[in-house]
């Protein structure tokens, strides 16, 4: 079966003992030549991932990426961009919002890059940043995009809808050659804690693919790995325990660093504005990582309410994921379940943050704690739903 990336972005090469990509664009042409791993288990291919070259998974990720290499030349000096302009990519996701209203908070002029949209994305205009419609999936939309723009922040990723490569692999080669042919001066990757660890779970891989992409395209990048989102928790445990739902958990032991997404947003940009930072690759994790279970009985305790948990061993999870291999139209859901495995095994998705502290010239004291976090939002809601109920009975009619 022929590996190949889309015919606007790349030309196959030979297939021998693994794949082999020239990546072309209208923009720039990088040529990915080194193997991430003797037997890498992913193939980037028209049926990602199940493809298969010689009988095997695979995937080949690097990139010839520097100026010489790629034969990208600037053109000439134009008018130059303001370091304060910012094209946010993925800005009505959950960091994304966050990145925007910190950085329009800070004075930068923000543009938001997002996809045409039933429901327009009317809350960032009202924030104060421009909206341009523009689809990672069709690169042709992408350039004018970034018109005027010193720096890129890369936030976006798939729907849970679409395949896993849409997207994470072929949108973003997409726009980190757009953005090295557009003269962009600093690009910022968002990748996950460990991902070069665990090839065998596509969205990881990918990650990690588009770190070394990034990395040997020659863009002054700044690459942040993150572990996990507070924000998350609280449609995943604390809503469904309020309103006395089921809580879905695992047996396994894994421990999360879950950070809030807004100090995030604000190291994110403290981490801009430091030239030392530049071509690092950083991982942000909170102050101290939790199992489910640690997470399940704290929002128990701040709900004031036990919490109806229904326990999915880690062993369906594996059956599940290799029954969804077996048929073309579930490979999507497998890739997700195996990012679900990697959740739910025996491993920490933490770092030990004091040099990285350091180097941001940030203090331990200033990140939000998981309790902290949802303390707030136990209080607030239940306020909130204190409130609702004495106005429902001050509203009380009787005859």
């Amino acid at each position: 079966m022929a590996c190949k990336l889309p015919a606007q972005l790349a030309t196959p090469g030979k297939l021998h003992h693994h794949c082999q990509f020239t990546i072309t664009s209208a923009f720039i042409p990088l040529s990915w030549r080194r193997t991430l791993s003797p037997e890498p288990l992913l193939s980037l291919s028209t049926s990602f991932p199940s493809g298969k070259c010689n009988g095997k998974q695979l995937v080949t990720c690097s990139a010839i990426g520097t100026a010489e290499a790629t034969g990208a030349v600037n053109l000439g000096p134009g008018t130059p961009v303001r370091p304060t302009s910012i094209l946010v990519v993925g800005a009505t996701g959950t960091l994304g919002r966050q990145i925007v209203r910190r950085a329009l908070d800070e004075g930068y002029d923000v543009r938001c890059l997002v996809r045409p949209r039933p429901a327009p994305a009317d809350f960032l205009r009202d924030w104060g940043a421009i909206v341009v419609n523009a689809d990672l999936s069709k690169p042709e939309t992408i350039p004018a995009t970034m018109v005027g723009v010193h720096t890129v922040i890369d936030c976006a990723t798939g729907r849970p809808e679409e395949p896993i490569k849409t997207v994470d692999w072929e949108g973003k080669v997409a726009l980190i050659q757009c953005a090295k042919a557009m003269g962009i001066q600093k690009y910022v990757f968002y990748s996950i804690h460990n991902c070069d660890k665990h090839p065998e779970v596509p969205l990881m891989e990918i990650k990690y693919c588009t770190e070394k992409f990034l990395q040997d395209s020659g863009l002054p990048h700044v690459i942040i790995r993150l572990c996990g989102f507070m924000q998350g928790l609280i449609g995943q445990y604390a809503v469904p325990i309020l309103e006395e739902k089921s809580v879905w958990g695992t047996d396994a032991p894994t421990r999360i660093a879950y950070m809030d997404t807004q100090d995030i947003a604000r190291l994110t940009l403290v981490a801009l504005r430091n030239e030392k930072i530049n071509g690092k690759l950083l991982t942000f994790a909170g102050p101290r990582a939790w199992t489910t279970q640690e997470v399940i009985t704290l929002c128990e305790r701040l709900a004031g309410q036990d919490a109806n948990v229904t326990t999915v061993p880690v062993s369906v999870l594996r059956v599940t994921r290799q029954l969804t291999r077996l048929f073309e139209w579930t490979n999507d859901v497998a890739d997700r379940l195996a990012f679900s495995e990697v959740l739910t095994s025996d491993v920490v998705f933490s770092v030990p943050m004091n040099e990285t502290y350091s180097l941001l010239g940030v203090e331990q004291k200033d990140i939000v704690t998981l309790e902290k976090y949802l303390q707030d939002y136990f209080t607030n809601i239940l306020k909130k739903l204190k409130d609702l109920k004495a106005q429902s009975k001050q509203s009380d009619i009787y005859f």
